[in-house]
């Protein structure tokens, strides 16, 4: 469990990396999609996961990673930022999700953060965590399209906890009272499924070209 109570109500980062990103691999990437590298506006060339993982460090909110036992490099980094980390050894996106809130149940809230979506910015997840409450689910929208982070309130903690299916937390948006945010940000739509979807030099900050993010728990990112 997280620090007993450090982060007892606050609402929380839960970082998804526990998928096999296989269409990645598939399209001729090189190496796992998480531990694929680009720089970013600061000249810092990081992989996928670092940019994801520290936008979450960044955010002043509690963080939790959520991945798989291969997945050595993310756990060395984890272990190195003291950041709570939950190993499954299955990656449907609904078993990784309800580990990561079992695991940090004193929490008041989630963000449920995909470790390939590496354009979301710090400010954005404290936004959307400002939005959350007890009773209900937040969403972030760009230009009427739903994006990432959801944020999930107290209220949907038993459901969340028992989430096994590969469409993860999907089916809690018709649960729970739905608040929809517009937001100018269209990093909330893009995530990594594969090699061309990197940054390339001359592009370091962020895509050109906006896509929508999978539903949340649609698939798993790693």
């Amino acid at each position: 469990m997280d620090k007993p109570g450090h982060w007892e109500n606050a609402v929380g980062v839960l970082v998804i990396a526990a998928g096999l990103g296989q269409r990645f691999t598939e399209a001729g990437g090189t190496t796992d999609k998480l531990q694929a590298t680009f720089t970013d506006a600061s000249g810092q060339r990081k992989s996928v996961f670092v940019h994801s993982c520290q936008a979450a460090q960044q955010s002043g909110l509690p963080v939790c990673v959520v991945t798989r036992p291969t997945q050595r490099a993310i756990r060395d980094y984890c272990e190195q930022h003291a950041i709570p980390t939950v190993l499954v050894e299955n990656t449907r996106m609904g078993e990784s999700i309800a580990a990561g809130v079992r695991h940090t149940a004193r929490w008041g809230g989630w963000l449920i953060h995909l470790a390939d979506m590496p354009f979301i910015s710090a400010q954005t997840l404290r936004l959307v965590a400002s939005k959350v409450t007890a009773e209900g689910v937040v969403r972030p929208v760009f230009r009427a399209s739903p994006g990432h982070p959801v944020g999930f309130g107290r209220c949907a903690f038993n459901a969340l906890s028992a989430l096994t299916d590969e469409q993860g937390a999907r089916s809690l948006l018709m649960q729970f009272p739905l608040y929809m945010i517009e937001l100018q940000d269209a990093s909330i739509l893009q995530d990594i499924d594969l090699p061309s979807q990197l940054p390339v030099a001359e592009s370091p900050a962020i895509a050109e070209r906006p896509r929508q993010a999978s539903e949340p728990g649609k698939d798993p990112p790693d």
